[in-house]
């Protein structure tokens, strides 16, 4: 199987000026709207700021989870929502161990990163890369970012947004 590709922030380097959110709902849906963009920064205070987006999990809870069909892999690796199958039931967003995938006010489907690299391009920091888990051993090796990642998981992946 194809080693796993997914976006990381890293919060060190993150000044939660939010532009890869900006640039994900202006990509997809035209407008400047945190709500239907596909990836969230969020703040832990003192001034930790983590840019998220979905880790294209390898055991993808997710694809289980819908009860439509409606999520699958690509040959490339990426998890997918199919739009036309998608009824948002929202059982993948309580399935998702990264609180990455959310419904998309508008449509009523879910939606989620699919790594097209927008957001990294225009990233005016450089926190943000598309990597695997072996790419970031090479680009992060005392592993600080998933370290952070991890210390703080309640908070980021605990399914409610920081005040």
């Amino acid at each position: 199987m194809v080693e796993l590709e997914f976006v990381i922030g890293d919060p060190r380097v993150c000044t939660g000026c939010m532009i890869c959110v900006n640039v994900c709902s202006m990509r997809f849906f035209k407008t400047i709207s945190p709500a239907r963009s596909r990836a969230r920064v969020l703040r832990i205070e003192p001034a930790l700021d983590f840019p998220l987006f979905c880790r294209n999990c390898e055991d993808a809870p997710c694809i289980d989870a819908c009860p439509e069909g409606a999520i699958r892999r690509t040959k490339k690796g990426t998890v997918i929502i199919s739009e036309a199958k998608c009824t948002g039931t929202g059982d993948c967003v309580e399935a998702c161990p990264y609180a990455a995938i959310k419904i998309n006010p508008d449509t009523g489907k879910a939606i989620k990163c699919i790594q097209c690299g927008e957001c990294v391009s225009r990233c005016p920091v450089d926190a943000l890369q598309i990597t695997t888990r072996e790419k970031l051993q090479e680009t992060d090796p005392d592993g600080e970012i998933l370290s952070l990642h991890d210390e703080h998981a309640d908070i980021l992946y605990g399914k409610e947004e920081t005040p």
